[in-house]
């Protein structure tokens, strides 16, 4: 009896010796595969885009026109291109302190990814039904959800230093979640704006929001850190 309790017992620990070996291996898979969607996913939002039936049997004119009716589709793919990189940026800094990875940092992760994958789909209903509110709440949605995955990740592996270096210090721990919120907080807003006003061009205006709160909160927490260090 003995025997077979000690058996249980290593065996469990080359289970957990084993995990732990593999974890960082883990998360530089994670990293790799993430790196792939997010490109994927930036070339994919492209193919909204039209073109013309007969090159050889149109005018100026018709060209002109053809080119005006694209601009639209252009600023949809503009907002994408520059939400999913700012998604991208912050990938690459929350990987610049993940030491390793665990079950469920990985799901959470995927459904990251996930979220992220169906962005040029989201892209593609926009581009073919501009004008439908419904349609840009179910974009809003998938951007919400892509920032609520990415909070749920950072918080997951920050909590108590469980999958980041023990130096990490707490305020850049909380200066990073509360830049991961920053696209969630804006589709909420976008989601009201195309339910409560339906106003589809204050829709699209509101996504600049990204930009300048970033800029807020860069110069904000630079400040903060600055009083820090004087203290």
């Amino acid at each position: 009896m003995q025997n077979a309790d000690f058996l249980k017992q290593g065996n469990q620990i080359m289970s957990s010796t084993h995990r732990q070996d593999h974890s960082p291996k883990l998360i530089h898979h994670l990293s790799r595969v993430s790196d792939s969607i997010f490109a994927l996913a930036m070339a994919l939002s492209i193919v909204g885009f039209d073109l013309p039936d007969s090159v050889a049997s149109i005018n100026d004119i018709e060209v002109k026109n053809f080119v005006l009716t694209q601009l639209d589709h252009l600023s949809t793919y503009i907002i994408t291109f520059i939400l999913l990189a700012f998604y991208w940026i912050e990938h690459t800094q929350k990987f610049s302190y993940y030491k390793k990875s665990n079950e469920i940092h990985l799901l959470l992760y995927l459904f990251y990814l996930m979220f992220i994958f169906i962005i040029p789909y989201s892209n593609a209903l926009i581009t073919y039904y501009p004008n439908e509110a419904i349609i840009k709440i179910w974009y809003s949605l998938n951007i919400f959800l892509i920032g609520l995955f990415s909070f749920l990740t950072w918080t997951h592996a920050t909590t108590e230093h469980r999958l980041v270096s023990a130096m990490l210090d707490i305020n850049h721990i909380k200066a990073i979640g509360i830049k991961t919120l920053i696209e969630p907080v804006v589709s909420i807003i976008t989601i009201t704006i195309a339910v409560a006003f339906w106003d589809q061009s204050l829709w699209e205006y509101t996504w600049l929001l990204v930009i300048i709160l970033y800029v807020i909160a860069d110069k904000l927490l630079v400040k903060r850190d600055k009083k820090v260090e004087l203290e």
